[in-house]
Formats: structure tokens, C-alpha cells, sequence
């Protein structure tokens, strides 16, 4: 299970919700620190909790600009694209899928950023 700080996390011994505060180790193994609602902290195993919610920060107004540039290179290079298989003599469907192909290069590069970037998770 890979958890980060802020995931909601249900302990299975008493059924009380919790977020992550941490990770501990003891003799035992590796214990995750819960943070109760109450403000109190406690230790549970990983193996006694089950994942409620994952934590996301909300998106911030660099990220939303960031997010629709690249939306909007991604449409110019399928367009790039397309129009250079064309131009080379290129049926419709091939040139559709250089257009595809491009725009889809340029997506998985955004992901990418956006998933190296994103909250760190460790396995516990």
C-alpha cells in the first residue's frame, strides 16, 4: 500500500477514520503515525488500515495556466502534424494519426510533469 501525509485512512480495529501524520519504525516493522480527529496521534500497522481518500492539494492559478498551455501546444503540434502528413501525400486516416500521435506526445509529457511534481507517496 503506498500512503502520503493527508491520505484518510479507515483503522479496521476500531473503525475510526484518521489521516496520515507519518511513518514510524519499530521492532516490529514500519508503523504508520494517524492523526485522530480528536487531535490525538496513535500507531497502527499498515495491514490493519484500509485507504478512504487521497489527499490532493487544490489546483493553483500557475497550475490551471500551466495545464491549458498545454493544452494548446498539444492542439497546435496535432495540427502541425496533420498538416505535414498531408502535405507529404499522406492519406486521411495516416495523417489523422500522425495528428493524434502528436497531440498524444505532448499529453503524456504534461502527466508526466504533473505526476513527478504531485504529493510523494511511500509503501508501507
Amino acid at each position: 500500500m503506498q500512503l502520503a501525509i493527508g491520505d484518510v485512512v479507515r483503522d479496521r480495529s476500531d473503525m475510526a477514520l484518521a489521516t496520515v501524520a507519518g511513518l514510524t519504525t519499530s521492532a516490529e516493522g514500519n508503523l504508520v503515525a494517524l492523526r485522530l480527529s480528536g487531535g490525538g496521534v496513535r500507531l497502527a500497522a499498515p495491514y490493519d488500515l484500509d485507504l478512504v481518500a487521497r489527499y490532493s492539494r487544490p489546483p493553483t492559478a500557475a497550475h490551471t495556466v500551466v495545464s491549458v498551455l498545454a493544452l494548446v501546444v498539444a492542439l497546435a503540434t496535432a495540427v502541425v502534424g496533420w498538416r505535414s502528413a498531408w502535405a507529404l501525400g499522406a492519406d486521411w486516416p495516416l495523417a489523422f494519426l500522425t495528428g493524434l500521435g502528436c497531440c498524444t506526445a505532448v499529453k503524456l509529457t504534461f502527466q508526466s510533469w504533473v505526476r513527478l511534481t504531485g504529493p510523494r507517496r511511500f509503501r508501507v
